[in-house]
């Protein structure tokens, strides 16, 4: 049986860094562009993305080990957040910026 709650712990490990980088990466990514990007396709705007995203990589941050799963369900939310910019507001911010038309 420890076998199985050890390993049980390093899935919970990987998932939760899983979920940080994610969310790294979706913060670092809406830094890059413009708020004028974010108007022209009607997604909020840069501050709000900045916002929701900064707290969102704040609570990962605090999700990752020691405190583990007592933050599991604030976790899941700031990661949801993450996902719908990755998956719905970059694509289409990205296909207005100058600098990746041609591509």
């Amino acid at each position: 049986m420890e076998y199985i709650a050890g390993f049980q712990r390093l899935v919970f490990l990987a998932l939760t860094v899983a979920a940080f980088v994610v969310q790294l990466w979706a913060f670092v990514d809406c830094l890059r562009f413009k708020d004028e990007n974010y108007r022209a396709v009607d997604k909020q705007s840069k501050k709000f993305w900045a916002i929701l995203l900064g707290v969102g990589l704040a609570l990962a941050l605090i999700a990752l080990p020691p405190m583990g799963m007592s933050m599991i369900f604030l976790n899941i939310i700031a990661l949801v957040a993450g996902i719908v910019y990755l998956t719905d507001v970059r694509p289409k911010v990205r296909a207005v910026d100058p600098r990746y038309r041609n591509r």
